[in-house]
């Protein structure tokens, strides 16, 4: 029979630090480069319910950049991102379109989630993740630039700094005006 061992919050302490550190390392060889250009490829032509359950199509348009923005309300980084990637629509909306697409939740929760973002696009619900599946999203908060035209031109996995003047020159090489 094995006896209880008494809590040791140094040992605990010690365990925590030395995972922190192996999974700190491990993730060093990932390198989430906000906005890096992937090798051209054309984005399927994909539709999603919206919140009130009508159609969008997460199409490019002929005229100007679309950012598919892959989200979920239990992401903390996607929370804290939200209100900043709103401010950045509203002051760009003649150049850019943002749709927002919610990953693997029911249409109801979400609403409930963005309604107090005012968010000032419209938000699709992929609550079987295919879309995401389909064009590779692997992290939340995720973001696709689709340039005019329809090839996927950058990729952000991760989240962006939407006030940051990287974040503005990516989106005019992107033939934003």
């Amino acid at each position: 029979m094995t006896a209880i061992q008494p809590f040791r919050p140094k040992t605990l302490l010690a365990t925590l630090v030395v995972m922190a550190a192996a999974g700190a390392a491990s993730a060093e060889d990932i390198a989430f480069a906000p906005f890096a250009p992937p090798a051209p490829i054309s984005a399927p032509t994909l539709q999603l319910p919206g919140l009130d359950g009508a159609p969008i199509a997460l199409t490019a348009r002929p005229d100007k950049p679309v950012l598919l923005h892959f989200f979920a309300t239990w992401c903390a980084p996607c929370r804290a991102e939200l209100p900043e990637l709103a401010r950045f629509v509203a002051a760009n909306a003649k150049r850019i379109t943002v749709i927002g697409v919610d990953v693997g939740e029911p249409a109801m929760r979400v609403a409930r989630f963005v309604g107090p973002f005012a968010l000032g696009f419209p938000v699709a619900v992929d609550e079987d993740r295919g879309v995401a599946r389909a064009l590779g999203v692997k992290v939340l908060p995720s973001t696709i630039a689709l340039a005019p035209g329809g090839a996927v031109a950058r990729v952000a996995s991760g989240p962006v700094d939407w006030s940051a003047s990287e974040t503005d020159d990516a989106i005019r090489s992107l033939g934003a005006p």
